[in-house]
């Protein structure tokens, strides 16, 4: 899907994210962009992060006044500099 076909526009915006994956201890990275959808995470050891695997954020979600915001997500592309990701909703049971 090309930029100007996706669901969501992205927003260059830098926001601090504990970004917590596994049962690792959170760590404290930076947007490079993000959307009402997804993120794209600036990380230095992006081959440590498998493509399809779920992790957690927790920021102040610019796009909605800073709200607090806690999203599961999976990761939809690794690169050199970083990891996409797509957030996910559980639906309530």
């Amino acid at each position: 899907m090309s930029e100007n076909q996706r669901r969501y526009p992205r927003h260059q915006i830098k926001v601090s994210v504990e970004l917590t994956f596994l049962d690792e201890p959170y760590n404290i990275v930076n947007t490079r962009d993000i959307s009402e959808g997804g993120m794209f995470i600036e990380v230095e050891s992006a081959e440590k992060f498998p493509l399809g695997e779920m992790v957690h954020v927790h920021y102040l979600d610019p796009l909605h006044n800073d709200e607090d915001t806690f999203k599961d997500a999976i990761i939809v592309r690794v690169q050199d500099d970083g990891i996409a990701i797509s957030f996910i909703e559980m639906a309530e049971f």
